[in-house]
């Protein structure tokens, strides 16, 4: 698993177990629950972090709090904006291709009114796609922090959000129940098996997980139980 994702997580216990099928499961306590599982609705620790298994951003940390690539190989700055060129071959856990339409769709959404990311996003004024793996993102003027304001703007699959209706973000204040407020569909580690707020949240390893080899692991199954006291 990629323990630089869990390496976001604070005020958690983790109990690893082996299973009479010897899967390796990490029991994950903590005070907060996730909020919502769209990943573009609410700008918060325990949301980030839970997300974080299952979505990924252009950019990330390390441990180190360096910034590195994640779903963007590369970025280079000019006068007008950042050019990000993307990893290719990555799937999301649908087995669709990730695209440079996919970042486009995803900016758009997290620049909507009911977006908690829209201040992270708000210089962007446009984005361009340049080929299949390479986007611009435009900007009034230089701009050059956009990298580090990116690391939790995850990357939705545009076919999958327009297919459930959920092309804007769930309006968290108006209690709107939507698709993406109970599932999910990143690139990310970790796939969402199962959901319950408040009570049990299971992820399931991604077997097709493009970072596999640069980040190798042993857990198989994540069982998250919030609690409260």
């Amino acid at each position: 698993m990629n323990f630089c994702k869990l390496a976001k997580l604070s005020s958690v216990a983790l109990i690893m177990a082996t299973t009479a099928n010897a899967e390796n499961v990490l029991r994950w306590t903590s005070q907060g629950d996730a909020l919502t599982m769209d990943p573009h609705s609410q700008n918060e620790s325990p949301t980030i972090a839970f997300n974080g298994q299952i979505y990924e951003a252009l950019v990330a940390r390390d441990i180190e709090m360096n910034l590195v690539p994640e779903l963007a190989e590369s970025w280079t700055a000019s006068p007008d904006g950042w050019t990000f060129k993307l990893r290719q071959g990555v799937t999301f856990h649908d087995g669709a291709d990730f695209t440079a339409e996919d970042v486009v769709f995803s900016f758009n959404r997290a620049l909507e009114e009911s977006s908690d990311y829209k201040e992270q996003v708000k210089t962007v004024s446009s984005i361009e796609v340049i080929d299949d793996y390479t986007v611009k993102l435009v900007t009034a003027g230089a701009n050059p922090i956009l990298p580090n304001t990116l690391t939790n703007v995850y990357i939705m699959d545009s076919g999958w959000a327009k297919a459930n209706g959920v092309e804007k973000p769930q309006d968290f204040a108006a209690e709107e129940e939507t698709f993406s407020v109970r599932n999910s569909n990143g690139t990310g580690p970790f796939m969402l098996m199962s959901r319950a707020p408040e009570e049990l949240s299971v992820l399931k390893r991604n077997p097709n997980w493009w970072g596999d080899s640069m980040y190798p692991g042993n857990v198989d199954r994540i069982e998250y139980r919030p609690i409260k006291n």
